[in-house]
C-alpha cells in the first residue's frame, strides 16, 4: 500500500519531455500566420496627429464655458420649504394665542413656609449685601415691625453667645 501512495492514475508516453520542444516549434512553423493585422491607418494621420491633441487641449482648458452647463436637481424643493416654513409658524402663532392661561403663577400659590424652608437649607446663595441691594428707603419705611419681638436680655445673650468679642468691639 505504501507503493501505491504517489501514482496519480495518469500515464505520459515514453520520452515525451524530452521530444516536447521539437514538437513545438515544428508545430508553429507549420501553421501560418497571417502577415496582415487587420488595422488600416488613414493618411496622413500621424503627420497632423500633434497639431489637432493641442487644438483639443486649449480649447478645453481656456473656454471652459463653451460645454454645456449640467442640469442640478435639488435634494428639497423651495417650494416644500416654504410650505413647511408657514406651517410652523401658524401652529406658533396659535398655540400663543389659544394657549394663554389666567390662572396664578406658581410663585403665588407656594406657601411662606415652604419658602421659608427653602432660604434656612441653604439653596439660596444671597447674603445680607444682596438683599440690601434689592430693598429701597420706602420698602423699609413700610415695614411694620412689633416693637417686643425679642426681650433685651435675651437678645444681649443671644449676641454674647454667638457672636465673638472682637466683632462686638469693632461694632461699636
Amino acid at each position: 500500500m505504501q507503493n501505491k501512495k504517489n501514482i496519480t492514475g495518469y500515464k505520459t508516453p515514453e520520452s515525451y519531455f524530452e521530444t516536447f520542444e521539437e514538437q513545438l516549434f515544428s508545430n508553429i512553423s507549420a501553421e501560418k500566420f497571417s502577415k496582415k493585422t487587420g488595422f488600416n491607418v488613414p493618411n496622413n494621420y500621424f503627420e497632423n496627429l500633434e497639431e489637432r491633441v493641442l487644438k483639443t487641449v486649449i480649447d478645453s482648458a481656456y473656454a471652459p464655458w463653451r460645454e454645456k452647463p449640467k442640469k442640478v436637481i435639488p435634494l428639497y424643493s423651495k417650494k416644500y420649504l416654504g410650505y413647511a416654513a408657514a406651517i410652523a409658524a401658524c401652529l406658533i402663532i396659535g398655540f400663543s394665542i389659544f394657549n394663554n392661561k389666567t390662572d396664578k403663577s406658581n410663585l403665588d400659590a407656594l406657601q411662606l413656609a415652604a419658602i421659608d424652608t427653602y432660604i434656612e437649607e441653604g439653596n439660596l446663595n444671597l447674603d445680607i449685601y444682596d438683599l440690601t441691594s434689592y430693598i429701597d428707603d420706602e420698602d423699609i419705611s413700610d415695614l411694620k415691625l412689633e416693637n417686643k419681638q425679642f426681650s433685651e436680655t435675651a437678645l444681649k445673650n443671644y449676641l454674647l453667645e454667638n457672636v465673638d468679642t472682637e466683632t462686638l468691639i469693632n461694632e461699636r
